[in-house]
Parts: structure tokens; C-alpha cells; sequence
């Protein structure tokens, strides 16, 4: 069920989002329903049960750290509805799996990692679709700085390697073959 082979394609619950869709419901312990309580009204609870150094990965790729900032961003629509999902075993013991459903059929997965001493919530992770956010990929790949460690060594082979470099990265660029003359 988990897809090992294909990192890219795992969402944080470390499964494909088709598999992390249909993941069976589970009962909540005393501690989870009050982490549910918590994050379903964001009230002085949820201060309670977040850990000061949390941090946040948003669906749309941002990440924030800190309670208060994470209390802040924490969206949760009057409507939505929370389902504790059953944890795969790619996570830790303590971790919690959620489908949070929001108005017009819209599913989110959020993946709860609670510190083992004291079960406060220290990293929270929220995917719409039950799918990785792909906003800092694109924008990783639209930059055309090309770089690597051997950029700034000096050897024998040096020239050799910045050359094939340079031609690597020509190859995927327009050229103009004739000069314009008017």
C-alpha cells in the first residue's frame, strides 16, 4: 500500500493519494479527541496541545513556525468535518492521520506528528486532495540557475566538466542560427 517506488507521487501519510482516500476511520483516544476538539475551535485548547517550536506546512507550500503564528494561519471552516483516519505504519506511533471535509466536496489531509514525552502536536502538514503540494516544485523548476558543489573546484578535469555543463544547458535553449539583416 505505501509507494516506495515513487516518492514523489507519496503524500505526507507516505501513501498515494488513492490509498490515503480510502483509509478506514479509527476511534479516538482521550488525548486525540481533545487534539480534535482543539483544532476543530481554535480556542485557548488548541494553545494547549501545540508545542511552541510547531511547525506548519501549508496546501499551498508555505511553511510556518511557531504557536501563535500556527494558531494564526490555521484555517478550519465552520462546516468542515474531521475523520480520524487509521495511521500507516511509515509513521511514527504517536502520528495522526485526518480527512478534514470542507463544503463542496473538498478533502484535505492532514498528518498531526506528536512528541513522544508530552503528545503536544510538533509538526502539522495539510495537503488538499490528499496530495503533495507541487507550488515550490514548479518554482524550483522555472529558475534557470544552473549549480552544482564542483562548480568552484579546481582540478585537471574542471574545464571539462564546466564545459559539459554549459552544453547540457544550451542544449535546451532556442538559438538563433541566422543574424537578422535589414
Amino acid at each position: 500500500m505505501s509507494c516506495y517506488s515513487l516518492p514523489l507521487k507519496c503524500n505526507a501519510a507516505g501513501l498515494a493519494p488513492e490509498h490515503s482516500m480510502v483509509l478506514p476511520e479509527r476511534v479516538a483516544s482521550d488525548d486525540e479527541t481533545m487534539i480534535l476538539q482543539a483544532l476543530t475551535h481554535p480556542t485557548d485548547l488548541a494553545a494547549n496541545v501545540v508545542a511552541p517550536d510547531v511547525i506548519y506546512s501549508m496546501p499551498t507550500g508555505e511553511v510556518v513556525v511557531g504557536k501563535d503564528t500556527v494558531l494564526a494561519r490555521w484555517l478550519m471552516p465552520s462546516t468542515a468535518t474531521l475523520r480520524l483516519l487509521e495511521t500507516p505504519a511509515s509513521l511514527p506511533a504517536r502520528a495522526m492521520v485526518i480527512d478534514k471535509m470542507a463544503p463542496g466536496n473538498e478533502r484535505s489531509l492532514v498528518v498531526l506528528k506528536r512528541r513522544e514525552h508530552d503528545g503536544l502536536i510538533s509538526s502539522i502538514t495539510e495537503e488538499m486532495g490528499h496530495r503533495k503540494p507541487t507550488v515550490p516544485l514548479a518554482a524550483r523548476a522555472a529558475t534557470n540557475v544552473f549549480s552544482s558543489p564542483t562548480d568552484r573546484m579546481m582540478s585537471p578535469c574542471s574545464s571539462k566538466l564546466q564545459l559539459a555543463k554549459r552544453r547540457h544547458h544550451m542544449k535546451a535553449k532556442p538559438t538563433k542560427l541566422f543574424a537578422d539583416h535589414m
